[in-house]
């Protein structure tokens, strides 16, 4: 796909494609849906590495509130963990889930208001190798389907916690993909909306949100 290699060689136009942090100050469902189709981005700090970039569509994801939302991390306010989620929108809330899996949030709304989006799946774009060696895994549609198996595939870890999503000396960022749609055959998205996935509470909000059809969700 050269129009990808091309923007991922060329530092002055993969920077001006990064969302800025008006994208992520809005209400977190909206951010939520308009993430979907956008490029979820890591930079390893290797300088050995051939490539150094690997990439993916975000399919999938899920809208996480504050006091209101019983499946929050914020819903008993502001506590050592979830504190970020009252911080600034735009930067990376990353925790450890079930002793095994380091997941992935976008922080969302206006300073002092908790919310975050949390990314669920995405569809390998680019640096595929990188993230394949990184899973041990060859089967690309299950490489990056799920929140724990897209942060071991871009090696996303608890020292991305806090970093700003909106510039690339962060080495995680994200990026509007509309200018390579064309490149990417991505057809316009029909957005599916769904009860998040493992929460014991807050079962009744539709906060899940998906590209239907696409075969990297993590739940069908």
């Amino acid at each position: 796909m050269p129009i990808i290699e091309n923007i991922f060689k060329n530092r002055i136009k993969l920077e001006r494609l990064i969302l800025d942090r008006s994208f992520y100050e809005r209400d977190t469902s909206t951010v939520a849906q308009d993430m979907l189709g956008k490029i979820l981005v890591t930079r390893s700090a290797d300088s050995r590495l051939e490539n150094e970039f690997c990439a993916g569509i975000i399919v999938e994801d899920e809208a996480y509130y504050g006091l209101n939302d019983p499946a929050s991390h914020a819903c008993n306010g502001a506590t050592p963990r979830s504190k970020i989620m009252f911080e600034t929108p735009g930067i990376a809330y990353v925790y450890f889930c079930y002793g095994n899996h380091w997941l992935l949030n976008a922080v969302t709304e206006k300073s002092g208001t908790p919310g975050a989006v949390l990314i669920r799946a995405i569809e390998p774009l680019y640096g595929i190798s990188l993230m394949s060696d990184r899973r041990s895994m060859g089967l690309l549609e299950n490489l990056t389907n799920g929140p724990g198996k897209l942060t071991q595939a871009l090696g996303i870890k608890k020292n991305f916690n806090g970093r700003d999503l909106t510039s690339m000396e962060s080495n995680i960022f994200i990026i509007d993909g509309t200018e390579l749609k064309s490149s990417l055959k991505m057809i316009k998205k029909k957005i599916i909306s769904g009860q998040r996935i493992g929460i014991k509470n807050g079962t009744d909000k539709l906060l899940r949100f998906y590209i239907k059809d696409n075969k990297f969700i993590s739940k069908k």
